[in-house]
């Protein structure tokens, strides 16, 4: 009996120590450029059910920027809404789901975040020049050249990416 239990614990430990490193993987995968490879890391991590809100929304910003870079806009704002919702002070994923919603034709909506994002981050020069992109695709040219010429004079960012 006291073979089988400890048997039993040795598997336990053994197995919570492979789950641990396959997770610390899938992380490293979720920071991975390959989209695919990304998308399906960034699930495992969300899913895991071990994460605090600091790292899922990173996970899920992660997997966001895939889904747009695969050009799947309506898929990635939903993963961007829940970055917003567990970090609401991430500059880099409000300018993302600005970018999805541009890729969407909502330019309108894209501005709104471009905006947040630059309000957290007043010298995001990519936010700012995206809110002239967003401007110039709604005619309002003059708008867009403040933003253009705002983001070629702007310095280095005041808050770094988020890891």
């Amino acid at each position: 009996m006291r073979a089988i239990l400890l048997v039993a614990v040795l598997t336990s430990a053994f197995l919570g120590t492979a789950t641990a490193q396959t997770l610390e993987q899938q992380w490293e995968w979720c920071r991975d450029d390959n989209s695919e490879r990304l998308i399906r890391a960034c699930s495992a991590v969300i899913h895991s059910g071990r994460q605090t809100p600091d790292k899922l929304a990173r996970a899920f910003f992660n997997r966001g920027r895939a889904w747009s870079d695969k050009g799947l806009n309506a898929r990635a704002i939903p993963d961007f809404d829940q970055a917003i919702r567990l970090d609401p002070e991430y500059p880099d994923a409000f300018n993302n789901r600005g970018v999805a919603y541009a890729g969407e034709g909502q330019y309108q909506r894209a501005i709104e975040d471009y905006d947040q994002a630059i309000r957290l981050d007043p010298n995001y020069a990519i936010a700012i020049y995206n809110r002239g992109l967003a401007a110039q695709s709604l005619g309002r040219e003059d708008e867009a050249a403040k933003y253009f010429a705002r983001a070629k004079d702007v310095g280095p960012r005041l808050l770094p990416p988020k890891e």
